[in-house]
């Protein structure tokens, strides 16, 4: 598919999560499938102000092509400040998040407030469409609440305005992740606008993928809480959708392997006892439905070294923490 300029080689993408799609993670998503992943999302205001922290977030590899770099904020003057930086690391495209619905982001009037203004929407859209030399991308809610969807009006105005390709999450603001997505409203946005759809929600298995290219029509699926827990759905998706049959799941001794490599990568470049922080959470989904889990996650969740974590994942392999049931 092309967005923009810019042609992707594939149908699954890796969303941008808080915490989460650093770029140990984007590196193990790509290798598993993604053909496009993006960076956890950046605050326009932040870039504005200078913020080492939030700088070192958009800070890419070659590697990582294609890729892109999320941002958010309600200041249509910082925005262009903030594309204008991020072109200096040479990401695909740049996105900007409509749809987060966390409250600390919608309490400044970002993410899926913006919905709520949409003059705004189009001031923000502008001004990263007129200030950025590469794809601009959207990624929206349907609206603030169930009374007030206005995807179709941002994806219209959007698609005027030069924006290359828009990513829904059919869910409103108010409805957070609970409910189910209405997915036909992938479908009437793609029907409303020329440009590519990519769908995302609830997608947590191969046949979901499917599924929705089949009733949808979107272009492409984004993937954030299932490959969150698991980067190898990538794999198992594409296997699917190519050749109509399932890979094997990973055995428990294929997931310390995983487990322990993403570790390696992460105290690489976060440093030993960040990094084993960091992976505490990660490390807790590889181990869900191990034999003896429970036990085994309980003590993963103190690790501050990658010493901590093989020999924990040593105990276990040697039967240490079998008595546990499977968990």
């Amino acid at each position: 598919m092309d967005i923009g300029n810019l042609t992707i080689k594939g149908r699954l993408f890796l969303a941008p999560l808080a915490g989460i799609s650093n770029r140990p993670f984007r590196l193990l998503a790509r290798r598993y499938g993604a053909a496009l992943c993006y960076t956890e999302m950046a605050s326009a205001d932040a870039i504005f102000m200078k913020q080492e922290k939030t700088i070192r977030m958009i800070d890419i590899t070659p590697d990582e092509h294609p890729i892109g770099v999320q941002l958010f904020g309600s200041k249509p003057e910082y925005m262009v400040t903030a594309v204008k930086k991020v072109a200096e690391y040479e990401p695909d495209l740049i996105d900007l998040n409509l749809g987060c619905p966390v409250k600390k982001v919608v309490k400044k009037n970002g993410g899926a407030a913006i919905l709520k203004d949409l003059k705004l929407a189009e001031e923000l859209m502008a001004a990263a469409v007129e200030n950025s030399t590469i794809p601009v991308t959207i990624k929206m809610r349907t609206g603030w609440d169930a009374k007030s969807d206005v995807f179709l009006e941002v994806g219209k105005l959007a698609e005027k305005l030069g924006v290359a390709a828009i990513t829904l999450h059919p869910r409103s603001r108010s409805q957070n992740y609970g409910d189910s997505p209405d997915w036909s409203k992938i479908t009437r946005l793609k029907e409303e606008v020329g440009i590519p759809v990519i769908g995302n929600g609830d997608v947590k298995s191969p046949e979901d993928a499917k599924r929705m290219f089949v009733e949808t029509g979107c272009d492409a699926i984004m993937i954030g809480r299932a490959a969150m827990k698991d980067p190898t759905i990538f794999s198992r998706i594409n296997h699917y959708l190519d050749r109509g049959r399932y890979l094997p799941d990973l055995t428990d001794e294929e997931k310390i392997i995983l487990a322990l490599e993403h570790s390696k990568m992460m105290i690489d470049r976060f440093g030993e006892k960040n990094g084993s922080k960091m992976m505490r959470k990660h490390l807790s989904w590889y181990s869900k439905g191990f034999q003896g889990g429970a036990h085994l996650r309980r003590q993963l969740k103190t690790v501050n070294s990658l010493g901590d974590i093989k020999a924990l994942f040593d105990d276990y392999l040697s039967g240490n923490f079998s008595s546990d049931h499977a968990s």
